[in-house]
């Protein structure tokens, strides 16, 4: 059952109880306050009524000594009570004038009688001075003078009963009033009581499920850890099996790339020397001997790439920096590249903005990347078309730049352009194959030098490959 229970809907429902009961207990203290503020009014004009009674009793003595006994020394608590009495009235009068009933009891009936009483009293006292002590005994023993004390104690006594029924009846309001305060106390404290009980339960029902959950993920970390040893054992011995592959691969890559490398040097040799001879050849002879040439050309770039990725992924490409004269490079490039580009008829143009041996880096390295950028455009350019290569420089770095009006790279295969064996959509305009590695390889050299390489490109308008290397 408890369990169902959330320990928070307990205390939520604890403190709106608690909340509930403190203003219940407000209102009861208020109202309690209320009560005793009326109960000890309620006593204030009974004591009040009392005192005008017992004061009118005093008068009344005190002038009867004195009838008696002429004794002046009567005449000293006589005199007091008469002061009292009229400073008594006036309290009463404060203290029922809300109430109506004891308002006009108070002035239509005790104050008058008191007032009556009062001034036969007086004339007692003249009867006395003028006529002697037995007139003045026989005005006071007259009925009329009895019958106005006798009403006096009535409507006193009327007043002080009517005061005592509502003092008892506030007295019994204020009774309710504190057992239902207790009653309401008792309650609330007994309801949170059964609520911080019931929150306990539910605390150590939480406590026994949380052991018996980390109980189970203690179990559960044990069979995983164990798992993740034994996976993480395979995968070790998986990835030993795949390094020494990798280096057996890499081991046979070097060996056949290098063992290939010298029989088509020996063939492109040999077409050259048919080239020379001077046996006339046919037109159509000519262009087999180009084609043979192209092919080996080809080959041997595929072995140069497939080379330069073997020492990238074994790390073992060697630099040596050196400061390079930067027209001797682009000679080399020229010449290497001019044949290529007279067949297609494209214009070649070098525009090279520096001068001397300024730049700081590995010479080889730096022909690798400009040959792969110069070559991609001589390949995707159509004949009759125009590859342009610009070398300036821009503070502490060489700006390498490659232009060609190929077709361009579409915006969503930017991202594969420099991935290895990765082709695009574009493809070479004469036939010449590609392997999809020259940018990824270019790339990799290039970051190597310390340097960047990014591209800019419309699609069907061609694009340029800008490379900058460091000065030094």
């Amino acid at each position: 059952m408890f369990k169902k229970i959330s320990v928070r809907s307990l205390l939520i429902l604890s403190i709106a109880l608690t909340i509930v009961s403190a203003v219940i207990t407000y209102l009861n203290v208020q109202q309690k306050k209320e009560a005793v503020s009326l109960v000890i009014h309620n006593y204030k004009v009974i004591q009040a009524s009392t005192k005008l009674l017992s004061l009118l009793k005093d008068v009344e003595i005190g002038h009867k000594g004195y009838l008696i006994t002429t004794d002046k020394s009567f005449l000293q608590p006589y005199e007091e009570a008469l002061l009292d009495i009229n400073h008594d009235i006036d309290t009463l009068t404060q203290l029922v004038k809300d109430n109506p009933r004891q308002i006009e009891i108070l002035k239509q009936k005790l104050v008058p009688l008191v007032d009556q009483k009062m001034t036969s009293l007086n004339e007692s006292l003249l009867i006395l001075k003028n006529f002697g002590r037995d007139s003045a005994s026989h005005f006071t023993g007259m009925r009329i003078v009895k019958a106005n004390m006798d009403s006096i104690h009535f409507w006193t006594s009327n007043f002080i009963l009517y005061e005592q029924a509502l003092l008892k009846e506030r007295s019994e309001d204020l009774e309710r009033t504190y057992f239902f305060t207790d009653v309401v106390r008792f309650s609330s404290f007994m309801v949170i009581g059964i609520i911080s009980i019931a929150a306990l339960i539910t605390i150590a029902n939480k406590e026994n499920d949380n052991k018996r959950l980390l109980i189970e993920l203690q179990q559960f970390n044990q069979q995983l850890e164990y798992k993740v040893k034994e996976r993480t054992r395979q995968l070790e011995e998986a990835n030993k099996n795949l390094v020494r592959l990798n280096e057996e691969k890499n081991h046979f890559l070097g060996i056949t790339t290098h063992d290939l490398k010298a029989p088509l040097a020996g063939i492109s040799g040999l077409l050259e020397l048919m080239k020379l001879e001077k046996v006339p050849l046919s037109g159509k002879h000519l262009e087999y001997i180009q084609l043979m040439e192209d092919t080996c050309q080809d080959m041997l770039r595929l072995i140069s790439d497939l080379l330069d990725l073997s020492r990238i992924e074994q790390g073992t490409t060697n630099t040596t920096i050196r400061e390079i004269s930067i027209p001797k490079v682009i000679g080399q490039l020229e010449d290497h590249f001019r044949s290529w580009a007279l067949r297609k008829n494209i214009k070649l143009i070098f525009d090279n903005q520096v001068s001397g041996k300024e730049l700081f880096t590995d010479q080889d390295i730096l022909i690798r990347i400009l040959d792969n950028m110069i070559s991609n455009a001589i390949k995707f350019s159509a004949k009759n078309k125009e590859v342009k290569v610009s070398i300036s420089r821009e503070n502490s770095f060489f700006r390498f730049s490659v232009a060609d009006q190929g077709p361009g790279i579409r915006d969503e295969e930017r991202m594969k352009l420099f991935r290895r064996f990765q082709k695009l959509s574009a493809r070479p305009s004469d036939g010449e194959s590609s392997s999809g590695l020259g940018l990824s390889i270019v790339k990799d050299l290039v970051e190597f030098l310390n340097g960047t390489i990014e591209v800019e490109s419309e699609f069907g308008n061609g694009a340029e490959f800008i490379v900058k290397l460091p000065t030094s």
